[in-house]
């Protein structure tokens, strides 16, 4: 598993919020999601590879912004 950085300033109304938090449920690959320091992003601990997460990423909103946070794979 590594740890990602989601930016999410692109959902700005409830409704997108809703959307974004039923998306995130959704996902088999998504572990846990965190807040940040930063408004507009969110950690998610995501279970796939770097490509993987950017495909799901831009699957949510071809804004949203995956930078990796980690390398570090768990097991």
């Amino acid at each position: 598993m590594s740890l990602y950085e989601l930016d999410i300033s692109w959902a700005r109304t409830a409704d997108e919020r809703r959307c974004l938090r039923w998306e995130l449920l959704a996902c088999d690959e998504v572990r846990g999601v965190f807040h940040t320091l930063r408004d507009g992003a969110l950690a998610v601990l995501f279970d796939g590879g770097s490509r993987d997460f950017q495909d799901w990423a831009s699957s949510i909103a071809p804004e949203a912004v995956a930078i990796p946070r980690s390398t570090t794979r768990w097991t």
